[in-house]
Parts: structure tokens; sequence; C-alpha cells
């Protein structure tokens, strides 16, 4: 005769293939160890979520433009006065005319 199976008194009963496929995903899951590598929601967020459209030119200390594979591109401006830094709308007039600049001089190289 086969060992009787016993159920805890607070776990739900499982059937044979359920406890197959939960003793499965924990070997798994403990055969693949940790890793270094942000979770797979981490890593395909975009940085700018929110976008400023109210800074002006002459507060901005440093522009990054970041371009990733999932996102549009982001412009990111670290501000002169509190040295934060803030997602800044691509769509703006100014904006637009700087990446247009950068481009040419791209172009020209």
């Amino acid at each position: 005769h086969p060992p009787a199976l016993v159920n805890a008194p607070c776990a739900p009963a499982l059937t044979m293939d359920a406890r197959a496929l939960a003793l499965l995903l924990c070997l798994l899951l403990a055969a693949a160890g940790p890793s270094d590598e942000k979770p797979v929601s981490l890593s395909y967020r975009c940085p700018c979520r929110i976008f400023e459209s109210s800074v002006s030119k002459s507060n901005i200390r440093h522009l990054k433009i970041l371009s990733t594979a999932n996102c549009s591109i982001q412009i990111v401006a670290r501000l002169k006065n509190s040295s934060r830094q803030v997602c800044l709308d691509p769509k703006l007039k100014w904006i637009q005319e700087y990446l247009e600049k950068v481009l040419n001089k791209k172009a020209k190289m």
C-alpha cells in the first residue's frame, strides 16, 4: 500500500497533481538561486513617468537625454536652485529646438 497522505489542519487539501506542481515550482526557484538582476517589472519601467512643463531654460544646470528601447525619449534636467532632477516634457517647444540642434550637430560630425 502507498503511504497515506496527511493534510495539515491549517492548510487546504491539495490534489496529488497540485502538490507535484508546487514541489516542482519550489525546486525550480531554489535552483535559480539569488540574482543580481533587477526584477522584470523594474528593468522595463521608463525613468520618467511624470513630466514637468513649467521649467524655464534659465533654471536648468544640466540636461540628460535618455533613450531606452521600451520608452519614448526621456529628458532629465538637474535644476540650478535646488539640484533636484525633474523629467521635462519632450513636447516643449524649446526642448524640440534643443534636440534639433543636437541632432544636426551629430549629423555634421
